[in-house]
């Protein structure tokens, strides 16, 4: 679905800004390129979206999303979309669209950003269409449940899994841009990656690097009636191991741009279930803003248990930034980056 917009009035000098992006700024790869695994960004580049489409349902918690998202379209630079969704087709607006319009430009005039209104509400199949994978797609924590759909989770869950380009899911109040930055990384080969990420979306004062191990390995050697030295020796191995590779990671930034980005990075491990651990740092930290990376999962691994990302998008009392993994862009040297 590819809606008509509704153009909001820009101020000139937003318009010359805007106007004014060079040949060289960096795109994100476009959709029909995706699946050869081109990155989000490239290397060494500043970041940059095709634009940013922005969900709305005229909620509170909707309101908080605009505002964000106009933010991140300024910070950007680049163009802003609103699109009307609900979760609840009985509910009756008079005139959504007329709403969102009118909400468009308030938002251009007081951002001076380039700011358009689809002029049809959507189903989340449409969200997803609009956003593509060369977009920002920014909604609320939608936690409705539909009888139709009701093993495929809830519409936030359905819109992580089904989202092709990256995902800011807004819970909070959008006072200043993000300071601090909490990134959950899994060690993998594209750990780096979602670091740059990370960096590039946000330039936090603060970035913060957090690996949670899973405790499923305690529960297969007490399986095995191992001693609970044995297990406890197991879990500190672990940790110290867990730390020699985020401090590996670490130095391999010294001397990139994130290293000159971030005034503080910072690392630390955690033990136990990742998305419920990751939550429980993340308040402790006081982060505003968390960046997880999704991997594809099965129907079946989605309907048993979600993904990390899934799980932590529902219990993180902070904003959550959801990057598709499978699109950032693999060390050379390595071989696990399927």
């Amino acid at each position: 679905m590819r809606g008509r917009d509704r153009h909001a009035a820009v101020p000139a000098r937003s318009q010359r800004r805007l106007h004014h992006l060079t040949d060289s700024s960096p795109t994100i790869t476009p959709a029909s390129t995706c699946a050869s695994g081109q990155a989000l960004v490239r290397p060494g580049f500043p970041m940059h979206f095709d634009f940013i489409l922005a969900v709305s349902d005229f909620s509170a918690n909707s309101s908080h999303v605009l505002e964000r998202a106009a933010l991140l379209a300024r910070k950007h630079q680049t163009a802003l979309r609103l699109i009307h969704f609900t979760e609840h087709p009985t509910s009756f607006l008079v005139d959504p669209i007329a709403r969102l319009a009118q909400r468009a430009r308030q938002l251009a005039r007081r951002h001076e950003i380039a700011v358009h209104a689809l002029e049809r509400s959507a189903s989340l199949k449409e969200v997803l269409a609009e956003a593509g994978a060369t977009g920002l797609l920014v909604m609320g924590p939608l936690s409705n449940r539909s009888w139709k759909r009701f093993f495929h989770g809830t519409t936030l869950d359905q819109a992580v899994h089904g989202s092709v380009c990256p995902i800011l899911v807004v819970r909070q109040p959008p006072g200043n841009p993000y300071a601090r930055v909490l990134v959950a990384v899994d060690l993998s080969p594209r750990s780096g990656a979602l670091i740059d990420f990370a960096s590039r979306f946000a330039a936090p004062t603060v970035l913060k690097l957090f690996h949670a191990i899973d405790t499923i390995d305690d529960a297969r050697l007490r399986s095995v009636r191992a001693t609970s030295e044995a297990i406890q020796a197991h879990r500190v191995g672990s940790r110290l191991q867990a730390r020699d590779r985020l401090a590996q990671l670490v130095g391999h930034l010294d001397g990139t741009p994130i290293a000159s980005m971030s005034q503080s990075l910072t690392f630390d491990v955690g033990n136990g279930e990742p998305a419920q651990t990751t939550a429980k740092h993340l308040q402790a930290t006081r982060a505003e803003l968390v960046v997880v990376g999704k991997r594809r999962s099965s129907s079946l691994a989605r309907f048993l248990a979600g993904s990390v990302a899934q799980r932590l998008a529902r219990w993180a009392e902070s904003d959550v930034l959801i990057a598709p993994l499978d699109r950032m862009p693999c060390p050379v040297a390595s071989e696990h980056c399927s």
